[in-house]
């Protein structure tokens, strides 16, 4: 299995084939992806049958399953119930593969003058947007207020600029984020480790911060999949819900274990 090579295949929305878990190493982004997004992000919970879809997965696949989100990885376990155990959080900036934890203390570091100046206009009512604190990154979403993106994303980059940080968009959230990580990154780092290491890499994902991951998939000879709408993008292949992506899973196993 070949992910397509054109732009215009990367556009035909067709559906991914199906995973071979003793073969691929799987990649998944967790909100639009796993589950539906929520108008906050701490009304997100995966159900009962995603965690054990998740389990079953893992261990199918020998551990070769991970979590790349922009969340924290505190976030992610609270939400799948510590179902995935290797997983990049923050965009990359932490990972924790098989039970080892890494975090980028430098990049902790540096965002704390954003984030003060980011408080002191919460504070004041200016900022027009809910604030995540994720370590080394910090979001502020506007879903529930989104008449405000044009004035959140402009303060946003203003803070960012003046703290020598960047900005990384998503839906209905910006984040001002220390350190030059992405999940591209992250997918590299995993696939430098067991049980990752040497197998076909998938990436699958919804939002353009997740472009990252599937070029890194690309590169090293695997393939993605997009999740929502058929937007430009390097997934080779298109998935239309959070719930078609746990079906495509399920199938997946079912047919490895029909072999």
């Amino acid at each position: 299995m070949h992910a397509p090579s054109t732009h215009q295949e990367h556009d035909s929305g067709a559906r991914p084939p199906l995973l071979d878990a003793r073969r691929h190493a799987l990649f998944l982004d967790i909100d639009g992806t796993l589950v539906d997004i929520e108008q906050h992000p701490d009304d997100v919970i995966a159900s009962d049958a995603v965690r054990s879809l998740l389990r079953a997965w893992r261990s199918a696949s020998g551990g070769a399953l991970a979590l790349i989100t922009g969340r924290t990885i505190a976030d992610a376990d609270a939400i799948l119930g510590g179902a995935v155990t290797s997983v990049a959080g923050v965009h990359g900036l932490e990972h924790r593969i098989e039970g080892r934890l890494e975090r980028d203390a430098r990049a902790v570091a540096e965002l704390g003058a954003a984030l003060t100046e980011v408080r002191a206009l919460e504070r004041s009512g200016r900022l027009g947007a809910r604030v995540e604190e994720k370590g080394a990154s910090v979001a502020l979403h506007y879903r529930h207020t989104p008449e405000n993106e044009r004035a959140v994303r402009a303060l946003a980059a203003q803070i960012a600029a003046k703290h020598d940080l960047r900005t990384l968009p998503g839906k209905m959230v910006i984040e001002i984020v220390a350190g030059a990580h992405t999940k591209g990154d992250a997918v590299d780092a995993f696939m430098r480790a067991a049980p990752f290491a040497g197998r076909v890499p998938v990436a699958v994902g919804d939002d353009i911060t997740d472009e990252d991951a599937f070029a890194a998939a690309a590169r090293g000879g695997g393939w993605a999949v997009r999740v929502g709408d058929n937007a430009s993008s390097e997934a080779a292949y298109l998935l239309r819900s959070p719930s078609a992506v746990h079906a495509w899973l399920k199938a997946s196993l079912e047919q490895g274990q029909g072999e």
